[in-house]
């Protein structure tokens, strides 16, 4: 099957500044470890310009798993994330109404967390943690008992962290260590899609889990409406050329049953941000202003509202969204 096409390349291919390559490896399906996969979308760095070239996301044909193929290296990480990235220093420009409601509706998984764990006093690692701004919430409105740490690999996002009262550390998942401790729950929010080995990873947060704990994870749904309506490449979810794998559900339930987990909830989230960057990207190309690119910010309020009540009412009538939890059990 031939690549299907980008409708208009974005103006900034003519901008001799920006590299013309990155270095690039070739991967197979880290769910089924087929190599066999159809061309689903083609795109390009629409929000950081780190390359002008173009990206192809698969699908494999085997399990389905749709990933970036070839990626970037590991040796371009630093090209791709750079120092302006948006998750490096979010909590230091974010929009202070948008902050204030966020936080509300964060605290409402203190509450599904408790649910979830029970009673008494547990230990829960967030890998990722960037500047602690969930185990913030957690501390603030969870139980008092509950034992909080969190890691990321970003220095600066640690020491922020630290500077909340965040038990934070600067580690590799692959890395980290805790000793004999083990932890009744890990958190990964936004971060399985970024990794280079999402079994690897899976496995990993098994061996730092006690029996029976709960591992926690929110990652976009390749299978949302507002992917249907821009497959042409320009779907704020593909956040091209960083999001290294996109599940469904169904995918990711495979992933962590291999790894020695069985799902024990999954259910759609509200997904605003890949809306607003879908827009961004479509008005990108089709060469509109920059103040109307400004507009376009996935932290605009006059956005959020509606697009909130969007995928509220889509949740409601049991249609998925572009983001999604699963919590899976260790299973022994």
């Amino acid at each position: 099957m031939s690549k299907p096409p980008v409708k208009r390349a974005p103006g900034f291919l003519g901008d001799e500044t920006i590299p013309a390559s990155l270095e690039k490896e070739s991967v197979r399906c880290c769910v089924c470890g087929s190599e066999a996969s159809e061309p689903v979308a083609i795109g390009y760095d629409y929000e950081y310009r780190t390359s002008r070239d173009e990206w192809t996301y698969v699908r494999c044909t085997g399990c389905e798993l749709v990933y970036l193929n070839p990626r970037p290296a590991v040796s371009e990480l630093r090209r791709i994330y750079p120092s302006n990235y948006y998750s490096f220093d979010e909590g230091q420009r974010s929009n202070p109404l948008v902050s204030f409601f966020r936080r509300r509706l964060e605290a409402l998984k203190a509450q599904v967390f408790g649910k979830l764990l029970g009673a008494g006093p547990k230990r829960i690692l967030d890998v990722g943690c960037g500047d602690g701004r969930l185990l913030e919430v957690l501390r603030d409105f969870g139980p008092s008992e509950w034992e909080l740490h969190g890691i990321d690999i970003d220095e600066a996002a640690v020491e922020r962290a630290k500077a909340r009262g965040i038990h934070a550390e600067f580690a590799r998942l692959e890395d980290f260590d805790p000793g004999e401790e083990r932890f009744d729950m890990v958190v990964q929010f936004q971060v399985i899609e970024h990794v280079s080995a999402p079994d690897e990873m899976a496995r990993k947060v098994r061996e730092l889990l006690v029996p029976g704990g709960l591992f926690v994870i929110e990652t976009p749904d390749v299978a949302g409406w507002d992917e249907a309506l821009y497959r042409d490449g320009l779907w704020g979810g593909y956040h091209i050329p960083r999001h290294w794998t996109l599940f469904t559900p169904e995918t990711l339930g495979q992933l962590l049953g291999k790894a020695g987990f069985e799902i024990v909830r999954a259910e759609p989230l509200i997904s605003t941000s890949f809306w607003i960057n879908s827009f961004y990207n479509q008005a990108l190309v089709s060469g509109k202003s920059q103040r109307w690119l400004g507009f376009l910010h996935y932290q605009n309020p006059l956005l959020l509202a509606p697009l909130i009540l969007l995928d509220k009412l889509r949740m409601l009538f049991g249609a998925r969204t572009s983001n999604q939890r699963l919590v899976a059990r260790r299973v022994d």
